[in-house]
């Protein structure tokens, strides 16, 4: 039978000692996990993903130069350290595979596995701890792992697994638990060189939690209330005692929270809100409490990514918001009450609370995410494992309902890996989280923002314009923030439409709410060159320069203006010295080709060309405009060469239909082609022939 007396092992063949059992948990966990995130390894950027990794420049590094890692480690905006070993990772990433999400997929694998490793560990280690020891001495192994995997299949994860982004969360989450297990090795060590050995680990692991996402400054307050009620115990003379040194942990927090965030902007996002900070606190403990339902009934019909909330308005608005904050109170009130005669039942109450304070409270945050339950329910289900064990000792001696507890254990597992796997099917597509997300919540504007993108990926232009539309007409967006970025993606619309009057209100709107959002400020520029605006032009992009030196749309459009300007001595400085900044860029030498033609020199002007077209072979413009040159200076073998390009890159189109099709945007072209002179230069050719 499968019993209390011996361990409850399965009634097979073997004898397991505790490196085996170390083995067989490792083994079990990520047969467990490879399985049910087998088809997430090739999944879909989504969502923040672009800004925070495919468009953000600081994390696309070629080698781990100091200037490089400083760039990656301040974050988008670099001005101070943010999550920098997040966004490290993002860069060892890049410089190992560029943008290939596979190698991203699989380091997020390894960390939730890691994450799964330790959460056992930790779990196991505390279970055999003195006022813990006699309860569960013989059940610690089959608890602790039953702990880890209903915790490690939960699809709640996948938006902290597949969303590649969130590896900011499952980072943090994996050295948190790290800390606290190293410190529970320290703290129960006979050694003291291990004590100190062990203790060292914790910090460096704390750091490294507080170092990927910000809400792991919690920590040193968790470690504190873990000492407390499981390794000294919950009595009046230790509560006493601790409470003289709770100073400590709380000053380690708030000293890390003020190295790490900027309080004097925590107030000023809030006006890219459609809430205030009072009710943000007010809605927190129902969002909270929601999470609680998610967890512990996970399907596929009420997971998504974005949720459309309620803000509480008042305590009495909606109706449910007293009514959560109270239970919520109750549920600590219980566990303050547990503290003594179930201590570890009432530490992982207050651990679950504990973690969601910081993301749960004033902070200027989005309302609700998935992720954000990571770190709180790591031991949210040790009671529920604790329970399945209980029920199978209890019915030890009644062997068909002992194998039909198990087999419920078996089925609740399979459940979650299976809801785990499928929600992978959805989060792993682009098109289909979108989809799945504005069926759920098609009141929600930003769904339908991307859904839009997802369908113009597509090329499905109809289709994005409808949903477009619907985000607008919906006004739904959480924000103006969001609403900004989806006027952004319906001038961009416009834009790739030709239709340049109607897209440049789209771009001007959003620009007043997002300055910084450069994609604005480029896109109004061109339009203004299209429209032989030089001047608007200029000012526009000189000023964007000064705040971001190093972008290089920025940087090609100003040489661009100055060519187009006629400035060429300084469009050919500006050139040079764009090209030094990177040696890669192409756009600088088709600018130093036609300044050196301006001064007559050919043979620098046809030099340049091609060291543009040895970079980009097909490119149209770089063939028309080295016929011209070839033809100036009579070269008329490399003539010959570039005339058989032509032929191949103009198909069955005339040469006026063909040569219209590719400088149809004119003054947004270094260079563009003299249909007459072109043909005069064909005509000849033909003629020498």
């Amino acid at each position: 039978m499968i019993s209390q007396e011996n361990g409850f092992a399965l009634p097979l063949k073997w004898n397991l000692r505790r490196s085996s059992q170390y083995a067989f948990a490792g083994i079990s966990l990520f047969i467990f996990l490879l399985i049910i995130y087998s088809n997430s390894f090739y999944g879909d950027w989504h969502f923040d993903d672009y800004f925070n990794i495919v468009s953000n420049p600081y994390i696309q590094i070629n080698d781990f130069s100091w200037d490089n890692i400083k760039k990656c480690i301040y974050g988008l905006a670099q001005e101070r350290p943010s999550r920098p070993l997040s966004y490290l990772s993002f860069a060892v990433n890049y410089y190992f595979d560029g943008a290939n999400v596979f190698g991203y997929h699989v380091v997020n694998f390894a960390i939730h596995y890691l994450a799964a490793i330790f959460l056992f560990l930790f779990i196991y280690n505390t279970l055999q701890l003195p006022l813990l020891r006699d309860k569960f001495n013989q059940t610690a192994y089959p608890v602790a792992l039953l702990a880890a995997l209903f915790w490690a299949i939960s699809p709640v994860w996948v938006t902290s697994v597949t969303y590649i982004v969130q590896r900011m969360a499952s980072l943090a989450g994996l050295f948190y638990i790290m800390s606290m297990y190293f410190y529970l090795k320290g703290r129960t060590s006979s050694k003291f060189t291990s004590s100190v050995f062990f203790f060292i680990l914790c910090a460096a692991a704390g750091l490294a939690a507080v170092l990927s996402k910000e809400n792991a400054a919690i920590l040193p307050v968790t470690i504190f209330l873990y000492d407390l009620l499981l390794i000294r115990g919950a009595s009046r003379d230790s509560i006493k005692k601790y409470l003289k040194i709770f100073f400590l942990p709380a000053a380690i927090m708030l000293i890390t929270a003020f190295i790490y965030v900027d309080f004097s902007a925590v107030f000023d996002g809030y006006k890219m809100r459609d809430f205030t900070p009072v009710q943000r606190v007010l809605t927190e403990p129902r969002v909270i409490l929601f999470y609680l339902s998610l967890l512990f009934f996970p399907v596929n019909s009420r997971l998504t990514l974005l949720y459309d909330i309620d803000i509480s308005r008042s305590l009495l608005h909606p109706w449910t918001t007293l009514p959560a904050i109270l239970l919520i109170l109750a549920a600590l009130g219980f566990a303050v009450y547990l503290a003594k005669r179930r201590p570890l039942f009432s530490f992982c109450i207050i651990f679950y609370f504990l973690n969601h304070l910081i993301e749960g409270s004033f902070f200027n945050l989005e309302l609700i995410f998935e992720h954000r339950n990571y770190i709180p329910a790591m031991l949210l289900f040790l009671p529920a494992a604790i329970f399945f064990i209980s029920i199978l000792n209890y019915f030890s001696a009644k062997k068909t309902l002992q194998w039909a507890v198990f087999a419920a254990a078996i089925i609740i597992l399979t459940g979650l890996g299976n809801e785990t796997y499928r929600r992978n099917y959805i989060v792993s597509d682009d098109f289909r989280l979108w989809f799945d997300n504005s069926e759920k919540y098609p009141q929600l504007s930003r769904t339908h923002s991307n859904l839009g993108n997802a369908y113009l990926a597509q090329n499905q232009r109809q289709e994005a314009l409808r949903e477009y539309e619907k985000a607008m007409s919906l006004n739904n967006f959480g924000g103006v923030y969001a609403r900004a970025v989806q006027e952004h993606n319906l001038g961009l619309y416009k834009y790739t439409e030709g239709k340049f009057e109607e897209a440049l209100p789209y771009f001007v709107g959003s620009s007043k709410i997002l300055p910084s959002y450069l994609s604005n400020t480029i896109h109004i520029a061109r339009i203004h060159l299209l429209k032989n605006e030089f001047s608007p032009a200029f000012d526009l992009v000189q000023a964007a320069l000064e705040n971001s030196p190093h972008n290089s749309d920025l940087g090609e459009l100003f040489c661009l203006i100055l060519l187009r300007t006629k400035n060429f001595s300084q469009a050919e400085n500006f050139a040079k010295s764009f090209l030094q900044g990177n040696s890669s860029a192409t756009f600088p030498l088709a600018v130093l080709a036609q300044t050196a033609r301006q001064k007559g020199n050919l043979p620098a002007a046809i030099n340049l060309w091609r060291r543009y077209q040895n970079s980009l072979p097909n490119d149209r413009l770089a063939n028309l405009a080295l016929i011209e040159l070839y033809a100036a200076g009579n070269d008329r073998i490399m003539l010959k060469k570039e005339l058989a390009k032509l032929y191949c890159l103009q198909g069955d189109k005339t040469l006026a239909d063909y040569i219209h099709e590719i400088s149809g945007r004119r003054n947004l072209f270094v260079y563009f082609p003299d249909s007459n002179l072109i043909k005069k230069i064909i005509d000849r050719s033909r003629a020498m022939n």
